[in-house]
This record gives structure tokens, sequence and C-alpha cells, in this order.
């Protein structure tokens, strides 16, 4: 990553001194965006959103959809291909950012009543780096929760409301649901212990915030890498030597967490995983003929600090950036400003007009059958404006594990969060498997991170 990173930075030093000949001279209509989640669900349904973005906005709108998309980014603007809109995750945007690879979107968005006014304040202040705002929103990020099989629990005796929120709780509620299902496929808990992102829940009962903080003296530190975090480490090792545990959260990634959890497999009963999974889960069960009867994602907020509140992890921004070498900066602030209003929350989540909805003369608004396969996600289940209404109403679900957003907070944004994953994840791993004990296997880990210049302890 930072090896392709430099080359962007000697590309787009050449390319940047032909950005405003090129605004000059290009189609002041025209705007290019490379996207990842944002769109339609295929080719064609790629063209139609396209075609509404262009017609809502008065642009004409190319949209690029790759499939291995952080890879795709990388090769496009490594090469000094030149795209208007970029889809970015919070650690990307801090790399290009240092890299001087983004346009300084600051002086556009002062300058925007749409951008001021209907994006939360607190929301532009995550993404400031030296004061300065370098992107803007896709959608509006939520937190993880916990997410249970409902059905699952009932039929193992359990009240979900019920579940004690420590770590033993959940170790006898895994228990549990182990013993009231026969199925050798079968584990109660999925995670993805690599990436180490949803954690979080867990780590709460030790009163540990995720990602790298500074303590009294300013000096960086990883909480997840001390001896504090010991007891949870040690939890997951009993889940894992007691087959609670999917033997698969080593290697699996998140799609496959999601698909061991889905209405269609039911593999899993128990994960962690943003709040608007609750809802989408859900929503592909009933679009799949399945009743909440047989299938049902609720949520709860983890474990409970030793101080007794809880503590969760906010999502970090989803954005499109601008590109240095753009060739209509003005059309890519004009689809951003479309994106934080009403109309444009409407396309990012029940989707394209008679498409994916339709509008009767009393202004009911109804999903049609391809619509509710999609589950009011075209890149934005919760859209950025903070005034959004969903005229059909949140999927089932979401409503509940909203009400835990209050524990949620950001993690600080670092430039190499990949390294960071990596590590935890290399070391969590060999812990849980018994292949180092927890003592040594803290240690190292923080050895490496700070060798990695992660962090300073």
């Amino acid at each position: 990553m930072k090896k392709i990173l430099s080359v962007l930075l000697a590309v787009t030093l050449l390319t940047g001194l032909f950005a405003v000949t090129s605004l000059a001279e290009a189609d002041g209509g025209a705007v290019r965006m490379l996207v990842a989640v944002t769109g339609g669900k295929d080719a064609e349904e790629m063209a139609l959103f396209a075609q509404a973005l262009g017609e809502a906005t008065g642009l004409t709108i190319e949209m690029e959809k790759p499939a291995d998309y952080n890879t795709t980014l990388m090769q496009k603007l490594s090469a000094g291909e030149s795209y208007d809109l970029i889809y970015l995750n919070a650690d990307m945007y801090m790399n290009l950012v240092q890299q001087g690879a983004l346009t300084d979107l600051t002086d556009f968005i002062s300058a925007s009543e749409i951008l001021t006014n209907n994006v939360p304040p607190s929301e532009w202040e995550d993404l400031k780096v030296d004061g300065r705002i370098c992107a803007g929103f896709n959608k509006r990020e939520l937190h993880i929760v916990v997410n249970l099989n409902k059905v699952m629990l009932e039929a193992a005796g359990i009240d979900y409301k019920a579940v004690e929120p420590t770590l033993d709780g959940y170790y006898q509620t895994f228990k549990a649901l182990r013993a009231a299902n026969g199925s050798p496929d079968f584990y109660p808990f999925n995670t993805v212990l690599s990436q180490n992102w949803d954690l979080q829940p867990w780590m709460s009962a030790a009163g540990l915030k995720g990602g790298v903080v500074a303590d009294e003296d300013g000096l960086t530190y990883v909480p997840y890498a001390t001896d504090a975090a010991a007891p949870v480490w040690e939890w997951f090792k009993k889940l894992y030597d007691e087959n609670l545990l999917d033997p698969s959260s080593f290697v699996d990634g998140t799609g496959d967490m999601r698909n061991k959890m889905n209405a269609a497999s039911r593999l899993t009963a128990v994960d962690v995983d943003w709040a608007a999974w609750v809802g989408l889960h859900n929503a592909n069960a009933a679009a799949g003929g399945v009743s909440t009867q047989d299938y049902e994602i609720v949520s709860l907020p983890g474990c409970r600090t030793p101080e007794g509140a809880y503590r969760l992890r906010k999502g970090s921004a989803s954005l499109f950036a601008v590109p240095v070498n753009a060739s209509n900066v003005e059309g890519a602030v004009k689809v951003l400003e479309y994106f934080a209003t009403q109309e444009g929350g409407l396309l990012l989540s029940l989707g394209i007009p008679g498409h994916d909805y339709t509008v009767d003369n009393d202004g009911n608004y109804t999903l049609t059958e391809i619509g509710a396969s999609h589950a009011m996600d075209h890149g934005a289940p919760v859209p950025i404006y903070t005034g959004f209404v969903n005229p059909i109403g949140l999927n089932l679900g979401v409503e509940e594990a909203l009400t835990y957003i209050d524990y949620a907070g950001i993690e600080t944004i670092i430039a190499n969060e990949n390294d960071y994953k990596s590590i935890v994840g290399k070391w969590a791993i060999s812990m849980v498997r018994g292949e180092i004990g927890i003592p040594e296997g803290l240690a190292a880990m923080r050895s490496e991170l700070v060798a990695m210049g992660i962090c300073q302890k």
C-alpha cells in the first residue's frame, strides 16, 4: 500500500499541474465516479442509477463499480487515470491526504448551504486533517452491535433481553445455543478475528477502546494489546476450546460471517456487525419469503464496562473524495450536495424511482419486488442528511439497534490501519488457538506494533 501510494504521489504531482487546465477544457456537465457500495446491484442497474443521478443533478454521470475495489482504485490512480469522485474508507482517506493526492474541499463545503446545514458538524470535524477537509459523505456510518438470531435463542429457552451483559453471560448463552442445535456445522458465535474490527462489544467488559489512544503523557498505545485485555482474550480462547467459536473465524471475512448469519444458512446465531445489518438480514429474509416466526435478527450492546455503561464503536466515515487531477471539481461537489438531501438520500437508500419503488397519487411509497430484494440499500441504508425521513420506514430491527448509538464513539483514524489490524489479528489468532500464552502473545503484539510505528509503547 505504501509503495503504491509513493508512486501515486509522484503521478499526482505531475497530473495536478494540469488540473486547472483540464477543468476549463472539460465538458462541465460530466462527472466520472469510481464507486464501491453506491449504485445498482448489477451492470443494468448501475446504468439506471447513473441515469437517475444525472437527471437529478443535471450532470452526465459515469459510474464504475469494480469487484476488487481497493486494488483497482490504487492501480487506476497510480496510472494517473482521472476521476472526479472516488469512494474511500477512513484509512484510505488519511493515506491519500498525507500523500497530497486529494483536492482540498474545505472552501467548497463552507460555501455550500446544503453541505454546512444538512450534515451534522461533528461529522465534518471527524474528517479534518490539519484543519482541512478533503472529502464529502456517501452515507452516515452507524455503530457496531451484537446481532442475535432471536428464533434460535428462543429455541434454546433464552429471552435475548435477559442475556447478562457480561463475558460469562454470553458464554452461558453460547453454551445453551450449542446444546439446542444438533448440526455439526453450527457454531453459536462467529467473528472476523483476523481483522479484529468487531471486538469492541467484548473489550467493553475490560473498559477498553479499540484502535490507538494516548495516555496522560501523550504516549500512544493499543488498548487491545495491554495486559488489561488479557481476560477478554482468555474468554475467546475458552470459546474456541469448547467449540463455541467458529474456527473459521480465523480466516473468515465479513462476507463469510454474514452469509453464515443469514436466513438461508443459519450456521451461526451471534455475531457483531453494523447496526444497519440487523435490518438488512431481516429485509433479505422477508424478501425471500421467510417469516419472523422462522427467522429474526435482534441486537444488544454487548458487555457492560466496569463502570456499568457500554462501549461501542462508531463507524469511520464512508466517503467520496475528489482526486487532485479531477476534471470537474464543481460537478463533483454538486453530487456531494445531492447526496446530502432528502431526494439524494432516497436514491441511496430506497433506490431508483420506478424500478425499486413507486409513489402513488397520494404520496404513498411502495417497494417493488426488486426493491424489496435490495433491502433499501443502494449505498446508504442511513443517508448522511440529518433530516432524512425514510417514507417506508426502517428495516425491522434497526430502530432498536439505534437506541445503542449513544454508547458509541469513533476511533482515531490512523494511516497505517491495515498494519494495525494485521498485527493485532495475527497475535490474537495465535493466543486463541493456544499457540502462545496470553501474556507472551500480548507482549509480542505490543513489540511489533511499536516496531511498525503504529504506537509508542
